[in-house]
This record gives structure tokens, sequence and C-alpha cells, in this order.
């Protein structure tokens, strides 16, 4: 982290708080992280330069300006593209109390009088309710999936083609598009709806067992699988990710409104900008 000859380099930033992955360092490819015999990853606050990256749009957008925060504040994580999901809300957590301490301010929409409230979140106690994530296997027929959390390259690849395809239904729904248009663009955005439903659901398997005891891990294999299967084994391998992805989501905050004093739950976004500054 620092030039050993420069003599202002014990002044460097040091760790602020050292961090215990749910994932134990599980789901990582190799030399995507360094894991520490104690288990505990240290933790830096951010740069000048790391403040300036998370401000970048273009960087936000592909992803790339909070990878380069992650390499920044976390460096045993070599990789951070394949920070595992169930990784990811834990690490940018302990980033920004890093960076800012462990109070964070949430504006919520009260769901009852409409009112926006302002709250503080204690994000080490927050830090300390996620989930230990829960992967399984489970049997579809003669086969057995292998389920598994998609790695943050694939979630923001997905997130990425989801944005286009919003872009392009909204364009879809142009009062500027004659019927036929609308028809042309909807059958040349379909394609690309279904392709993102299964490489979602790709993401999210590790590898398939045949009957004879064949683990297959190979991606093109397990999608042409899924290109090909019926219907009904499709639907309830789609369910099964579905759920498991709901069941490691990180746990809402309790909010009660000020305006009505209402209470209710919300969900608190670990994400980009509006996360760190």
């Amino acid at each position: 982290m620092s030039n050993s000859s420069n003599p202002l380099a014990k002044h460097f930033r040091q760790p602020s708080i050292y961090l215990s992955l749910p994932s134990k360092g599980k789901f990582y490819g190799p030399g995507a992280l360094e894991y520490p015999k104690s288990g505990e990853l240290p933790v830096y606050p951010m740069t000048v330069k790391d403040e300036i990256t998370l401000k970048t749009p273009d960087a936000l957008m592909n992803g790339e300006g909070v990878v380069e925060v992650i390499k920044s504040c976390v460096p045993n994580i070599k990789n951070p593209w394949q920070i595992p999901v169930c990784d990811l809300d834990t690490v940018l957590i302990a980033i920004r109390i890093a960076s800012y301490g462990n109070e964070m301010n949430i504006g919520t929409n009260c769901p009852k009088c409409k009112e926006v409230n302002e709250n503080l979140v204690d994000l080490s106690m927050y830090l300390d309710s996620l989930p230990e994530p829960v992967y399984a296997e489970k049997g579809f027929g003669k086969l057995i999936v292998k389920f598994k959390p998609q790695d943050y390259e694939a979630l923001n690849k997905a997130n990425l083609a989801s944005y286009r395809q919003q872009s392009l239904l909204r364009t879809i729904s142009s009062d500027k598009l004659t019927d036929e248009q609308r028809q042309a663009e909807f059958k040349r955005l379909l394609p690309q709806v279904t392709e993102l439903t299964v490489q979602n659901l790709l993401n999210g398997i590790e590898s398939i067992v045949t009957e004879d005891g064949q683990e297959v891990k190979e991606k093109l294999y397990i999608k042409e699988f899924l290109d090909n299967c019926d219907l009904p084994t499709y639907e309830t391998i789609r369910k099964t990710v579905e759920e498991i992805v709901v069941k490691n989501r990180s746990k809402p905050v309790d909010i009660k409104c000020e305006h009505c004093e209402d209470e209710y739950k919300a969900d608190v976004t670990f994400e980009h900008s509006n996360f760190f500054g």
C-alpha cells in the first residue's frame, strides 16, 4: 500500500475495520481472493481518488468504479469482479463504515401518508444482521442441480442489459412509432429478454450431476440443457434460483414515520454514489 522509502509512509491511511466475509472465502476463482488465516480482511478508508471515481457516471454504470474502489479499500480482494453477490453488500458496507463511520442517512417514502422520512441507520448493526449465505443442491427428476451465487461481473452485466432493455421498452411505448414499427421493435427485443432470463438462471447454477454421477460444470452444456429441457423443469429451476436469492437478500430496516407514526420496512441500497456520498 506504500513506498517504504517515503518518510511520510507511516502517515498513510491504515485499516479502519476488519471484515469477515459471509461466504468464508468460497465461490471465488483462483487468485481472486487472498484469504487471511484469521478470516478477517483489512478495510481501508477511501482516498480522494476513490471519491472522484465514484462521482464518474460512466465508471459507475459499467461497474469499473466500484471495482477500482474495492481494490483500493480491500486489497485482499484481487479481482472484485469475482465477488459473489452474497459478499457484495458486506464489502460495500464495510468500505462505507471505514470511510464515513457507522451511521448513514436514508430517505424513504411512507406507504401510508406518502411523506418522505429521513432516518439514520446504524450500519454496524446492519452488517451483523446480514444472513449467512445458503446455496444448496436440489434434485430435478434424475438430475441434481448445484446452485451458487452470481459474481459481481455477472450481476453488473445483467443490470446493464436490463437497463438497456427498459430503455428500449420506453422507446417502443413512444407515440412517435406506428403500430407496425412498435411490433417490429418488440419482435427484435423479445429474444434479448429471453436470453437475459436464461443467462441469469445460468449464473446461479454451479453444476448439474447426471444419474450416472457425472458432474457437468461447462456453462455451454448447462445453457444447452436450459434451452432444451421441458417447461416444468425449467420453471422449477427458475423458481428455486429466485427463492435462493430472496433467502440470501439483506433484511429491510424498520422505519417509523415521523409524520403519521406508521411503522413500515424499507430496503437499503448498498451501491454506487447514492450509498457512498
